[in-house]
């Protein structure tokens, strides 16, 4: 079936001097060529002169087709009326309206109200069930009146009220192109109507008659009742059975219907009729969506209450959405849910089960609210019980959600609107749940509809029993070592849980518990700053959040949550330096995790150090005078560095590491122990965390394994040309002792891992037989190279390589041993600056080779054989390239370092220097090259 909207073009219909009954009625044509009787409707004076009118010709029908089908197995059914415990709710006859209960004289019946009006002749409705009246200007309003014939009688004449209300300014909804008109009228089983306006306005152009007609009413015959007599979750039907309330959840949803709630609550949500069972369309543009809803807003259809099933009802719903969407502009229906005489809840608005959807029900105050509409008018008569408990529960479900007390009040500032009481900007203090007469020039929900809202604040209120309301943090953003405190009105009784969670890492910091009772506004929970390890939460995003239990029943609290950030450097005290020694030979241990900010709390900021400890701890004695260590950086805020150097120095301005924002980076070193037997670790910008681990330290007494680098570097393993990639979880054994220069005593060798993947993960190269996820030495980035150095100890003579996260080809050269057969001893220095090509402007260029000078760099001698250099590139143009770093001879084939445009890398490397120093090659693209001492070998 379809609908037809007739269009007027009837231009301004003005009146002059007319009087009521002052002649006979003049009837004028309104469209020529018309197809249909309804397309020969006239306008007429009621009291007034011909030359009152301006007649308008030559404008055709205009029909739209809004043909409504039901749904696949969808049929008309009757659903039950929800439970009516709780207090008593006034109800009165749901099937009686006030128009209803009134019977006109001749006189109103056959008149509009007012004398100087003009109206049309009557217009055939065919099947059609709904009808509305728009016009292009939204802003505009015209006061029509409309009368129905059903089996030949009139009805009095009734206000067809302007809709003046709009989408918000701020949603995308409000950037249509959006018609003014008025409210969409249930005419029901009528054969035809007539509509009047008055004579002394100018009647809009471009006016427009919606007639909406729905297929699925046809054939529908059974009276449904609001279950009175009836057992609970019963209804009459119209023969297809009785349907439970059960019944009426959804499965397979479309637009985002009652689905999985994005929101917890305390309170049940009731049975709701999802959009694909009432046959709603798809909505027109993407949802606007508040950041959080406070308040609900109470409506009537106020079309008529003589609806006799659900499926008549479901009807009305289809035909509202089509009005509103294909008449008026809009992206869907109006409310956000809407309840119908025996208590039954529909969605309505596309997604309002799940999130916060900005309907269109009050202008200026649709955002953060929950729009509920009754179907049906309740001036003269209450809504029935069933309804009003619906309605009750309704609103306690979705308040709770978000810690709203139904029987509380908010402030708000209105975003105004053509019908709002209010102006824009003006800020207000509202009941929670209001109805739309509070904020707007309206009689909706209707003077009996109104008088329900007391009841139905306190049965909300109850329905939600015990929780804490209005939550907030009474500070968001802290300084470094600052706590906080959660104020909250609580109703009732609670025992609550407190939690800080690291928004970066997912890892829960904090748990403190408590409880209090009945209050309003003061602080419930506090909390000093501290993670439970007893450290002060570093800078960083983190999300504090509160959970409970009512007291008396032990029913859950709808936990409530807020981010936070802490902001601020941490610097301790700096420790008295010693001195460093050199000539020191090498002791491997199994690796072990010194440190792991994540499972602290005790993230780097900005200009931020830490002085961590690294001799006495781990299997390194308390008399060691430098470790090798591996360092990971792991949620870095930005771009950004890390250096590490003997605590109690001054900090270098050298660096081991470059992060960058998404992009978990690991580098090895060897660094000399300070102070107290602590290496300090310094972040240079945003908030980092930091995890450290020990491969070995370096000792002038017990230790003795000296170093030895290889001729040429040795490739022990090649996944791209030997055995394939090696997949997430996998781990594949290299032996390597005894093999390629490497003399069967070794103790560890010095490797330098490249991985590409195409996913996330990590390599981890560690002694063989190890269990896996004790550290990692190269962290994936899709798609790319990328390699870092470090030294393993060795275990039966291997190494394993495991790879986590993405499967991933993996390469691994051997460049020096460690051993009693090395000769080589090694001497910290304080990391110094090199080279640096940023400060001459000349940058490496593709293929070019340039060598820097070494010796003498933070004491490095003439004759040391091998220099710990940490070499790190940067504005790289090459998507991606590699550089070598060497000494005499010819260049190696294998590689030091892998970049690429857009994040700075850095290795370390252990090369023999020449008689010139070190040389530098680039592979492709320019490219900054940084070098930093760390100490030699000789």
């Amino acid at each position: 079936m379809s609908s037809r909207v007739q269009r007027w073009a009837a231009g301004a219909v003005a009146a002059a001097g007319l009087v009521a009954g002052a002649g006979p009625a003049q009837a004028l044509p309104v469209a020529a060529g018309g197809t249909s009787p309804a397309a020969q409707a006239t306008l007429r004076t009621d009291g007034g002169s011909a030359a009152a009118v301006r007649a308008v010709t030559d404008v055709p029908l205009h029909e739209v087709d809004l043909t409504v089908a039901p749904p696949s197995g969808l049929s008309a059914f009757a659903l039950p009326a929800p439970s009516t415990t709780g207090p008593t709710l006034d109800e009165t006859d749901p099937d009686t309206t006030a128009s209803d209960a009134t019977t006109p004289d001749a006189a109103t019946a056959d008149r509009p109200h007012g004398s100087d009006r003009v109206r049309t002749e009557p217009i055939a409705t065919s099947e059609h069930t709904t009808l509305g009246v728009s016009w292009a200007d939204p802003a505009a309003s015209l006061a029509v009146q409309v009368r129905t014939r059903t089996d030949g009688t009139w009805s009095q004449w009734r206000a067809l009220d302007d809709e003046v209300t709009s989408p918000d300014a701020s949603t995308s909804e409000a950037q249509r192109t959006l018609r003014g008109g008025t409210e969409a009228v249930w005419i029901g089983d009528a054969d035809a109507v007539e509509l009047s306006f008055p004579a002394t306005t100018a009647v809009p152009a471009d006016l427009e008659l919606t007639l909406v007609g729905d297929a699925a009413t046809d054939g529908v015959t059974g009276d449904v009742t609001d279950g009175a007599g009836t057992a609970a979750g019963t209804a009459t039907t119209d023969g297809t059975g009785a349907r439970t309330a059960a019944a009426t959840t959804t499965a397979a949803l479309e637009d985002g219907d009652v689905g999985a709630l994005a929101q917890a609550s305390s309170v049940a949500a009731p049975a709701i009729v999802s959009r694909a069972e009432w046959g709603a369309a798809p909505q027109l543009c993407a949802f606007d969506v508040a950041s959080t809803l406070q308040f609900a807003v109470v409506h009537h259809t106020a079309g008529s209450n003589a609806y006799t099933s659900v499926a008549q009802a479901m009807a009305q719903i289809r035909n509202d959405q089509r009005y509103h969407q294909q008449s008026r502009g809009w992206c869907d229906i109006g409310y956000n849910y809407l309840v119908d005489k025996w208590g039954n809840v529909y969605e309505g608005r596309a997604g309002s089960g799940d999130r916060p959807v900005i309907g269109v029900h009050a202008g200026g105050f649709n955002t953060g609210s929950v729009g509920v509409s009754m179907l049906g008018e309740y001036g003269a008569v209450a809504p029935p019980a069933a309804t009003q408990e619906s309605v009750a529960r309704l609103i306690a479900w979705r308040l709770a959600s978000y810690h709203r007390d139904p029987a509380g009040s908010f402030w708000y500032t209105t975003g105004g609107g053509e019908n709002s009481r209010y102006a824009a900007g003006t800020r207000l203090q509202l009941p929670v749940v209001i109805g739309h007469r509070d904020v707007a020039f309206t009689a909706c929900p209707g003077e009996r509809g109104y008088a329900m809202l007391g009841a139905v604040r306190s049965r909300a209120r109850d329905l939600v029993g015990s929780q804490m309301v209005n939550p907030y943090l009474l500070s968001t953003s802290l300084a470094y070592g600052a706590g906080t405190a959660v104020a909250s009105d609580v109703v009732g009784s609670i025992g609550w849980t407190l939690t800080v969670v690291d928004r970066r890492t997912g890892v829960e910091l904090v748990r403190r518990a408590g409880s209090t009772g009945p209050t309003s506004g003061t602080t419930i929970a506090g909390w000093d700053g501290r993670s439970d390890a007893g450290v002060a939460l570093g800078a960083g995003p983190y999300t504090l959040t509160m959970t409970g239990t009512d007291l008396v029943d032990g029913s859950p609290l709808v936990p409530w949550s807020q981010n936070f950030e802490i902001t601020g450097s941490q610097n301790p005290p700096v420790v008295a330096a010693v001195p460093l020694t050199g000539s020191l030979r090498y002791e491997a241990v199994d690796p072990a995790r010194l440190v792991d900010t994540r499972a602290t709390g005790g993230s780097l900021g900005a200009s931020s150090r830490m002085d961590l400890k690294v001799a006495g701890v781990a299997g390194v004695p308390a008399d060691a005078k430098a470790v090798a260590l591996n360092i990971t950086a792991v949620s870095s805020a930005g771009v950004s560095y890390v250096s590490a150097w003997p605590a109690g120095q001054a900090r270098p301005g050298a660096s081991v590491l470059n992060a960058d924002a998404g992009r978990t980076t690991a580098a090895s070193t060897v660094v000399g122990v300070g102070g107290q037997g602590l290496v300090s670790l310094y972040n240079n910008a945003g908030s980092v965390h930091l995890v450290v681990d020990v491969t070995g330290y370096f000792t002038d007494s017990g230790a003795t394994d000296g170093y030895a680098p290889l001729t040429t570097a040795a490739r022990a393993l090649d996944t791209r040309t030997s055995g394939g990639a090696i997949p997430a979880g996998g781990r594949r054994t290299v032996p390597l002792a005894g093999t390629s220069g490497i003399p069967a005593d070794a103790t560890a060798v010095v490797v330098n891992v490249v991985s590409r993947a195409a996913g996330y993960g990590n390599v981890a190269v560690v002694p063989s037989g190890s269990a896996p996820g004790i550290t990692s030495t190269v962290n994936h980035v899709p798609g790319r190279d990328v390699a870092n150095r470090a030294v393993v100890p060795l275990r039966s003579g291997a190494v394993d390589v495991n790879v986590a996260g993405s499967a991933a080809d993996v390469v691994v050269d051997v460049v020096g041993w460690f051993g009693p057969g090395g000769t080589q001893r090694f001497t910290p220095v304080a990391p110094a600056r090199a080279f640096d090509t940023r400060l001459t402007g000349r940058q490496l260029g593709d293929g070019q080779t340039r060598t820097f000078p070494v010796a003498s760099v933070g004491g490095v001698p003439a004759d040391a054989s091998s220099v710990v250099l940490n070499l790190t590139a940067t504005r790289a143009n090459a998507y991606a390239t590699y550089l070598t770093a060497w000494g005499p001879g010819s260049r190696p084939a294998t590689s030091d370092l892998n970049a690429g445009a857009g994040a700075d890398i850095a290795n370390v490397t252990f090369v023999r220097p020449g008689t010139s120093g070190v040389s530098v090659y680039n592979n492709a693209g320019s490219v900054d090259v940084v070098g930093d001492v760390m100490g030699y070998f000789r």
